[in-house]
């Protein structure tokens, strides 16, 4: 992976990753949505639908639970759940949703779990869904369900001096590391320039420190290792993308050996000039899915 792409990837993903505010964008009103969006989707989320919304295109079911309908959802994105949708005129029991009232419809679910897929895919590819009732045949050529939804789930922002997303990953997935310098309790870091901001990255793997760098405190960082210099986010944030597997195998000094897991890395930041300031080592302990 070059500079570029890694710039490149990277502002697609911090466009995901540091919301200072958000509103669900369906291009469907405010029939459905997720609640709560920033989420956490190792922890549970509610899929939310208003049946009474004219965006839901869903007439049959308005008012079903006053009728003593029960609604159910049906799936197909970021995977089909491993339990089955059921079928058109039978859905699975365990897609049942829950009436909170006022034609609004809920249902809870731990969506790496529900879904079995990792964070990142659920961040990246969002949740599609309908609502319908237990059977979905027609009614007078009519079928008793919702439009199709698509709803967008961002990941929660960074609220500690160091954090990264995913939090969960695989070492071929692309992970971002995000420093708040505003959270900086070294006087000489603080205030960095928008441009002047490096990382310092250390893999620990089999239980050996890997450097990715032998002189953390070289006065030439910014030409030998551009790589390391983080991008500018506003706010006092700074964040860096890498392709774990590539960056700690193939462009380290010291290469994790293959067949080695990544169990953590460590990350100390520092301006170019090195001038003895030089931040404290945070350590970002993952778990690696197989």
């Amino acid at each position: 992976m070059n500079l570029i792409e890694n710039k490149s990837k990277m502002k697609k993903i911090l466009s995901l990753i540091i919301p200072f505010s958000f509103i669900v964008t369906l291009g469907l009103g405010q029939a459905a949505w997720i609640d709560p969006n920033p989420a956490n989707v190792n922890a549970e989320i509610k899929l939310m639908v208003n049946v009474a919304d004219p965006a839901c295109e869903c007439d049959l079911l308005i008012d079903a639970d006053i009728a003593g309908d029960s609604l159910y959802i049906w799936t197909w994105e970021p995977s089909d759940p491993p339990g089955g949708n059921g079928n058109w005129n039978a859905s699975n029991l365990d897609m049942k949703m829950t009436s909170e009232g006022d034609n609004i419809w809920s249902f809870t679910m731990v969506a790496t779990q529900f879904y079995s897929v990792d964070a990142s895919t659920i961040y990246d590819d969002g949740i599609s869904f309908l609502t319908k009732k237990y059977d979905g045949s027609a009614i007078d050529g009519a079928e008793p369900k919702s439009v199709d939804f698509h709803v967008t789930v961002d990941p929660p922002g960074c609220v500690d001096k160091v954090c990264a997303f995913p939090g969960i990953f695989r070492e071929d997935d692309y992970l971002t590391i995000i420093y708040d310098n505003f959270l900086e309790s070294n006087p000489g870091l603080q205030n960095i320039d928008p441009d002047d901001c490096y990382f310092i990255p250390v893999a620990v793997a089999g239980g050996q420190e890997y450097k990715y760098i032998n002189n953390e405190f070289s006065q030439n960082i910014a030409t030998e290792h551009p790589e390391l210099n983080m991008f500018f986010e506003g706010n006092g944030k700074f964040a860096s993308t890498i392709l774990s597997d590539t960056f700690f195998r193939q462009m380290s000094e010291n290469p994790v050996p293959d067949g080695v897991p990544i169990e953590v890395i460590k990350v100390k930041f520092r301006k170019s000039a090195f001038t003895g300031n030089i931040s404290n080592s945070s350590e970002l302990e993952f778990q690696c899915e197989d």
